[in-house]
């Protein structure tokens, strides 16, 4: 082993190691899954494997085992649009008004004028009274619904492996961490709008509202923090069957531990140049397990076990699956226990989750195929069910295609797409996804780069490999 070589790697290692800005969301884990748009169940190798198909990680193709690999990646995306901070800006500043006037009709006995008894009116006055409250009330439903869901996220990620590939089984062990920051804009006050609507339009049995109608107006901006770090320990090993095809299956028992905080301000009052302070609860340290299966099928197979025969039997196919935290795992954000502002009493803010107490670690169920050939490589990945992503920002579930091109033995090109199609009302923001990237891999070293952009988001990801 050319010790200098290892040497220089832990010091990259360590350097890529330290707390800056780091990858996307837990399916952008490395440079070459970004590179094809997040596909990996049946394309990623070695290291790359544990992320996506544990099983893959035995999958040599051709090459001699005894090897030790040695990997660390990071990246970075957020939104880039400013349509978050610009929708806030509008409504403090600009229609800031707009709330004003409903207050102003409705909140009696703050000097309006508007008072809360028709007496002294003409039946003509009383009717464009009621008509300006409707008014007032339907334009701030307008616009605050107007604002709903608009969100900023940023993403981080950081990852490092060694595994070690050898006969009979591959082992690699990994340590990665993923971090999200969001703030949304949330509507809340469709309760509030609608009984004054009802008090304006004398509907019968509506309650009165009560004093300082401006503290019951509750719509915000909900900031939430999330940490999840994971130790695993993957598993393959790799057995020959029928028509001499290699059968790949994998296990990673894991370790994770998740950190989360959430803090809820008032729509007029968040500022997105100080954002509030948020305090991480509790380590919560739980153990998951992740399975995968891959195979691939050989020219004789598909002669002549499924009779195929032409373009199809030119190259390799391999076939995964993979069932990633089947242990689901709830987990409480850190609220604290303070005087709440909405309320102005005492609470521990469980009641102001978004959009529930407790956050879901939930199973992902994928499949995926590749086709190898001579100069290039595609593969399909595809969610098997809809995902509910870990902070709640809505459903996910991924179409992901991607391909490699071999430009040189030593360099190669990639690039992809990834849709998500889940049938929601609100889902998550991360629609079309274009990626691209490259590996440039000289002897027994290796650097990888990607990118990913669609209309309101942009990141990268970068990692090194060596092998000894």
């Amino acid at each position: 082993m050319n010790v200098r070589a290892l040497a220089s790697l832990i010091v990259i290692a360590l350097f890529i190691y330290v707390p800056t800005a780091l990858s996307g969301s837990r399916i952008f884990l490395d440079p070459r899954s970004m590179a094809m748009g997040g596909a990996g169940v049946a394309s990623a190798t070695k290291f790359n494997a544990s992320h996506h198909n544990p099983a893959l990680i035995a999958f040599n193709r051709g090459e001699r085992p005894d090897k030790v690999y040695m990997s660390a990646n990071l990246g970075a995306r957020e939104l880039y649009d400013h349509e978050f901070e610009d929708a806030l800006a509008d409504y403090q500043f600009n229609d800031h008004e707009i709330e004003r006037n409903f207050l102003e009709r409705f909140e009696f006995g703050a000097g309006s004028g508007e008072g809360d008894s028709d007496e002294g009116l003409t039946p003509d006055e009383q009717e464009q009274r009621r008509r300006n409250r409707v008014a007032a009330a339907e334009a701030l439903r307008e616009k605050i619904l107007g604002l709903n869901l608009k969100s900023y996220r940023k993403d981080e990620t950081k990852g490092f492996s060694i595994l070690a590939d050898t006969r009979p089984i591959t082992i690699n062990v990994y340590h990665r961490e993923d971090v999200r920051e969001m703030y949304v804009i949330r509507y809340t006050d469709e309760a509030l709008i609608q009984q004054a609507i009802d008090i304006a339009n004398e509907v019968p049995d509506t309650p009165p509202f009560g004093p300082d109608l401006e503290d019951q107006l509750t719509s915000s901006v909900d900031a939430t923090y999330f940490k999840m770090r994971e130790l695993g320990v993957t598993v393959a090993s790799t057995e020959v069957i029928a028509y001499n095809m290699p059968v790949s299956w994998g296990f990673t028992p894991k370790w994770i531990q998740i950190n989360g905080a959430h803090e809820r301000t008032r729509l007029r009052e968040f500022d997105p140049a100080i954002p509030p302070e948020l305090i991480a609860s509790e380590d919560l340290l739980e153990w998951n397990f992740d399975v995968g299966f891959a195979l691939l099928l050989t020219n004789d197979f598909l002669i002549n076990g499924l009779g195929i025969d032409g373009w199809a039997t030119e190259g390799e196919w391999v076939f995964g699956f993979s069932g990633i935290n089947l242990f689901p795992t709830d987990f409480t954000p850190y609220v604290p226990t303070r005087r709440d502002v909405f309320c102005n009493c005492i609470t521990l803010g469980d009641e102001f989750q978004y959009p529930a107490v407790k956050r879901a670690i939930n199973p992902i169920y994928r499949m995926g195929m590749a086709h190898y050939r001579e100069d290039y490589m595609l593969t399909l990945d595809f969610d098997l069910v809809e995902n509910e992503v870990f902070d709640f920002e809505g459903l996910t579930r991924f179409v992901s295609v991607g391909g490699e091109y071999f430009l040189r033995d030593d360099f190669h090109l990639r690039a992809g797409v990834r849709v998500n199609v889940a049938q929601t009302d609100a889902g998550a923001r991360e629609k079309t996804v274009l990626t691209g990237g490259f590996i440039y891999q000289p002897n027994h070293f290796a650097i990888e780069g990607a990118f990913m952009i669609n209309d309101i988001e942009m990141g990268g990801t970068v990692g090194v490999s060596m092998s000894f």
